[in-house]
């Protein structure tokens, strides 16, 4: 009752603030010819007009994406209020919608704002960000989203849907060149086989550009791109009333990450030596340094460069029957799989004295989900069921200084393994009544059951590094983690949690252009394990340091709860739309890195809380104008969270800004025998906001923009384009060392970048 009784208290507010929405809007209407673009959306299983979702929820097509320059969905921050996205990685995302995610990586835990693929959950980040190649539209849903999207999407859900097949011949072709030496190409192709009835969409599309953060050891420069993907639907449409829809997908990358900076906070000795006596270590010494290369890494790719390979495959197969005009019966089978190795350095020196990681993956998901859709004239509703299994292994070589001096300054490395299994099932549905013409009552939920099971060990360590005393090398020892009894440190846990997730919404129609809605609804991520044991003890042998380790222990389920009220309105005959919504969400138990001595341990915070208003507004100023605004503001604290001895209560979360905006301006003219030319242009700010408890990166603002030239005929698209066009630069992530390393490390953002890019279509 907790729940209920603080979010209750903060209704009056609310309240003012939502009537405070729909008066700002009821200003002089218009008349005029021109109305904005309507956008379908399926946030509520159903298509339905983003207009009439009661959901704060903001959706992008095909055409809005290109224009925003955004490649995958980490594009969409800036034009998507309380959306922010954090990662050491292009590669690894770790999304936040406000104020909720998880920067965790370990196959122990999961995200806190879930990726759907058509409809396919994708469970992890190494999985979940792929090119945006040939989409028809994403939709980020704000607030949790347990009933309509299950488990782990306490703080949101990111829904992208691809391009379907067409019952036309049609394809498309581009190439593309920029800053450096950026290039790219994409093709799309649409082939009704027999026409009405069976029809293939192929997509394929290359990407490849040198870092932009010169290495000045030499080697590979930071933040490089090189990834493939290509995609291919087959829809058979047999009957009326039978809708058959299969597709295959794959992407490969190969990149350099992004070089870690390093943030000395604690200058003096580090393992005994002071900072600047440390000897430099590179790839060449690694002979005489033992091996800190076990999976034989490109010999241009040392343990000083941070690389990220991936292989994904992905097949799903959708079959929707109509079993009659208010009933259809939908199957959706999924596999995905993927791979990854991954290395990163995290000190931030050209020194081996931090924490560097060495790490793979392997992920297998099948999933299964059965769901049947009702309507009438009083109802719309669904019923289903779904289930899947998810089988994924890491192997990871963590190497670290040895900050006790114990080995003279000598680091040492850990080598271990996880694997992880979790089994899934829920069971969910939705009823929407129409209580009358103008109201609508909705009342849902979803019963969850996740049983996760871990297997994680430290296997022997046998290559020791001889001394060499004098030679100023900083030599790997292994480490070795061990149990209570002496014996090399291995567990098997199991674990299993239930959970029932239900909303509650009503939404009222004060005329067909303005509907007030009113939620409250239930979040839930599942509970989890540590992958790394908890140091309570540590001694030296000659040969191996040896770390006694308690058992690993579960990490409970985290929930929200989120009392939500919204406007959603369209004015001056459709020319003008604005949405609008405020909130209040509870969280308990957050999971969140708790740094304990030597480790970094996933633990339960308590308590936190978020609040905010989100507002959002497109107006069609004129024939080929037309200005695009967001903004939102976001108070977030810790209620209870200790860490390292800290009390970090009345913390903001991190990634929770205060106040984030942004303002779009779309232009259109008539080139007389020449055709159309387009000017977008794009500015967002972002306002203070933390990157962990202890650093506060500083506001920023972004500006983008796109000129397109599109031939009379369509035939063709010259379009010319630069991103962060002030050249801003900001710390987009922060980690934190282990005690005693008297330094932290982070990653900044991309620089100005420009390009060109011809569309030719086929």
């Amino acid at each position: 009752m907790q729940h209920d009784k603080r979010l209750l208290k903060m209704l009056p507010g609310l309240l003012s603030l939502t009537a405070a929405a729909v008066v700002h809007g009821q200003e002089q209407p218009g008349g005029s010819g021109f109305v904005l673009e309507e956008l379908v959306v399926t946030a509520q299983k159903r298509e339905q007009s983003l207009q009439e979702v009661p959901i704060a929820l903001s959706a992008f097509g095909g055409d809005a994406i290109k224009q925003l320059g955004a490649t995958d969905f980490t594009g969409l921050t800036s034009v998507t209020p309380g959306f922010s996205v954090s990662g050491a990685s292009a590669a690894f995302p770790s999304p936040y919608i406000r104020g909720i995610g998880s920067n965790v990586t370990s196959v122990g835990s999961d995200p806190s704002v879930g990726v759907y693929i058509d409809g396919v959950y994708a469970s992890r980040k190494g999985g979940a960000l792929s090119d945006l190649m040939d989409i028809q539209r994403v939709e980020v849903l704000k607030g949790p989203q347990g009933t309509l999207f299950g488990r782990n999407a306490i703080g949101g859900a990111i829904n992208i849907i691809t391009a379907k097949p067409e019952n036309a011949l049609a394809g498309r072709v581009g190439v593309e060149v920029g800053s450096y030496n950026s290039r790219a190409i994409s093709g799309v192709v649409n082939v009704p086989l027999v026409d009405g009835t069976l029809l293939l969409r192929a997509s394929g599309s290359a990407r490849k550009r040198d870092g932009w953060q010169d290495n000045v050891l030499g080697g590979p420069d930071g933040d490089s791109r090189d990834r493939a993907n290509a995609r291919v639907k087959l829809a058979w449409l047999p009957s009326d009333s039978v809708d058959v829809a299969f597709s295959s997908s794959w992407n490969r990358t190969d990149e350099v990450a992004t070089y870690a900076e390093g943030v000395i906070a604690d200058p003096g000795l580090i393992g005994g030596l002071p900072v600047g006596e440390l000897a430099q270590v590179d790839d060449d010494e690694k002979a005489l340094n033992g091996n800190r290369n076990p999976w034989g890494l490109p010999s241009d790719r040392g343990p000083l460069v941070p690389i990220f390979e991936r292989s994904m495959r992905a097949h799903a197969l959708e079959v929707s029957w109509d079993i009659n005009e208010a009933l259809t019966l939908t199957s959706l089978t999924a596999y995905r799989t993927y791979e990854t190795s991954a290395a990163r350095e995290y000190d931030g020196t050209e020194y081996l004295i931090g924490n560097n990681e060495i790490s793979t993956e392997g992920n297998d998901t099948f999933s299964q989900e059965f769901r049947v859709n009702g309507g009438s004239d009083t109802a719309d509703w669904f019923v289903g069921a779904s289930a899947s299994r998810e089988a994924a292994d890491m192997r990871f070589m963590i190497g670290l200084a040895d900050i006790l001096g114990a080995n003279g300054g000598q680091p040492f490395y850990e080598d271990s393994f996880v694997q992880a299994d979790t089994d899934s099932y829920a069971l969910y549905g939705d009823y929407t009544w129409h209580v009358g013409s103008n109201l609508n009552v909705t009342v849902g939920g979803r019963y969850s059951y996740d049983d996760k099971s871990i297997d994680y060990g430290n296997p022997p360590q046998v290559d020791g590094a001889a001394g060499l005393g004098g030679l100023g090398f900083i030599m790997p020892i292994p480490v070795q983690f061990l149990d209570a009894d002496g014996n090399p440190y291995a567990t098997e846990l199991s674990e299993s949690w239930t959970d029932f997730s239900p909303r509650l919404v009503v939404d009222y129609f004060v005329n067909n252009d303005i509907m007030l809605f009113a939620s409250l609804a239930r979040g839930y991520k599942s509970g989890g394990f540590n992958t790394y044991p908890s140091v309570v003890q540590d001694a030296t042998s000659p040969d191996f340091l040896k770390v006694v380790a308690e058992t690993t222990v579960p990490v409970d389920p985290e929930t929200t709860l989120n009392l939500e009220l919204g406007v959603k309105s369209s004015w001056l005959d459709e020319r003008l739309v604005l949405n609008a919504s405020v909130y209040a969400m509870e969280y308990d138990e957050l999971q969140v890195e708790v740094i304990t001595g030597q480790t970094v341990q996933l633990a339960n915070a308590g308590k936190a809380t978020s609040r905010g208003v989100e507002a959002e507004a497109n107006y069609q100023l004129a024939p080929g104008l037309k200005v695009m605004l967001n903004a939102a503001w976001m108070d977030t604290e810790y209620d209870e969270f200790f860490r390292g001895g800290v009390d970090y209560a009345g913390t903001p979360l991190r990634f929770s800004p205060k106040w984030t905006g942004s303002l779009g301006v779309d232009y259109s003219i008539q080139l007389p025998d020449i055709g159309e030319l387009r000017t977008f242009v794009n500015y967002a700010y972002k306002g203070d906001h933390l990157l962990s408890e202890t650093y506060e990166e500083g506001s920023y603002s972004m500006l983008n923009a796109r000129f397109s030239l599109y031939s009379s005929n369509g035939a063709w698209e010259l379009a010319l384009f630069g991103n962060n066009l002030t050249d801003e630069s900001y710390l987009s992530n922060y980690v934190e060392q282990v005690a005693g390393f008297g330094f932290t490390s982070a990653n900044r953002n991309e620089p100005r970048t420009y390009g060109a890019e011809l569309v030719y279509q086929l």
